[in-house]
């Protein structure tokens, strides 16, 4: 006899037959909650594959839109420039770009957005030039792999301007509202004025 039931007054027999039932209902209640989650999870599998909307379009779009500035343009703002490529409702991406101070990865889209409006407002305009078009490999269903090269130049409002080269691993996730980045890994470092100059 276990002090638990001894001290509640219960016979053992009785109260091992309660305590099982309660283990049943328990478990069949956290695997119903754990099979809804995960099937409420699952991505949706009718993306378009190429073409409008498709990965390498929206890849080349992320970045010739989304991160392009010019000298005048309206005020930073990473829902409104970038929220189309993002999932703001999942609290499980994987955000990392090494221009963050913290190089941290951020698990959420707003997050990531902390990084940008903490440098972009800094910036006069960014342009940029794609040297390796999008390469996209389907990531089993629902998921897209796109990885792509980029030089950049950065004019700050004060200092001397920037040139970069970048690699960009983004994993997309196909939702209902479209392709949405999952996973984001970017990596940059500096280079020649030349090499952006001379990219085409």
């Amino acid at each position: 006899m276990s002090f638990e039931s001894s001290n509640l007054g219960l016979d053992p027999g009785l109260f091992f037959v309660e305590r099982c039932k309660m283990f049943k209902s328990a478990f069949a209640i956290a695997l119903l909650f754990l099979c809804s989650s995960s099937y409420a999870a699952e991505p949706r599998q009718n993306c378009p594959s190429s073409g409008k909307g498709g990965v390498a379009e929206l890849h080349r779009d992320w970045l010739l839109t989304g991160w392009e500035r010019d000298d005048g343009d309206p005020e930073f703002n990473f829902r409104n420039d970038l929220g189309k490529y993002y999932d703001f409702t999942r609290a499980d991406l994987s955000l990392f770009d090494d221009f963050d101070p913290e190089l941290k990865v951020r698990k959420t889209a707003d997050d990531y957005g902390k990084i940008w409006y903490g440098l972009v407002p800094k910036f006069k305009s960014v342009h940029h030039k794609i040297t390796e078009q999008p390469s996209v490999v389907a990531a089993g269903p629902g998921y897209s792999h796109s990885v792509m090269e980029f030089v950049f130049e950065v004019t700050p409002k004060q200092g001397d301007k920037m040139y970069l080269i970048s690699r960009t691993s983004i994993l997309w996730r196909c939702t209902p509202a479209g392709w949405k980045i999952y996973k984001e890994h970017n990596s940059a470092r500096p280079v020649e004025a030349s090499t952006y100059l001379n990219a085409e």
